[in-house]
């Protein structure tokens, strides 16, 4: 999850930038959305290709940064990504807010 400053979307907006990655997905969770799992704070999940290398969640807080590998610990890690994708907008919807929000700074 990232939270961008006003200054970085209208600097560069969401299309230009996902214009030149095409391997990432911008998806914007709105306030409307209220709590949710990411509020916990940050977290990646890492999978691997080999099956004995077991999915690992890397999750960054507070108190320092932890390694997760019980696979209990980092299924509620898959769980909370999966609510947290089920209700961001959509790309498409998310650049619009994204492009919306640009010109409104802009004139400001």
């Amino acid at each position: 999850m990232v939270v961008a400053e006003p200054s970085s979307i209208t600097s560069t907006g969401a299309r230009p930038f996902a214009a030149r990655r095409s391997n990432v997905t911008i998806r914007v969770l709105p306030y409307s959305v209220g709590a949710h799992a990411g509020l916990e704070g940050a977290f990646i999940l890492l999978s691997f290709p080999e099956e004995a290398d077991p999915d690992v969640a890397y999750v960054q807080g507070a108190a320092g940064d932890i390694y997760v590998e019980s696979s209990d610990q980092v299924d509620r890690y898959t769980l909370a990504y999966a609510h947290i994708w089920d209700v961001a907008l959509a790309p498409e919807d998310s650049t619009g807010l994204i492009t919306k929000a640009r010109e409104r700074l802009s004139h400001d």
